[in-house]
């Protein structure tokens, strides 16, 4: 289940198969269903779950993350600079 604009913007922007991050709420609900006929019949409680969307991420695959080694070489063998917000 999603929010009215945010189902729009999913319509719009998730193809399918894309990868995606959902974020929300699990909703339950239960209702009878009749088993059979007669005066046999009996009801079964059925609980169906559901996820409530409250936000939707696309988990972009696209752009391949720099690979790093313990030596702190790159893959370009380049030694990678330190960075600022490292309070060490």
């Amino acid at each position: 289940m999603f929010r009215p604009l945010l189902a729009e913007r999913v319509a719009t922007t998730i193809k399918k198969g894309a990868h995606v991050l959902v974020e929300g709420s699990l909703v339950s609900s239960t209702y009878e269903q009749p088993n059979g006929k007669g005066k046999k019949a009996k009801t079964a409680k059925i609980t169906s779950w559901s996820i409530r969307a409250d936000v939707v991420r696309k988990l972009d695959r696209e752009a391949p993350e720099p690979e790093a080694t313990a030596s702190g070489f790159g893959a370009s063998g380049h030694a990678s600079e330190p960075s600022d917000t490292s309070p060490f």
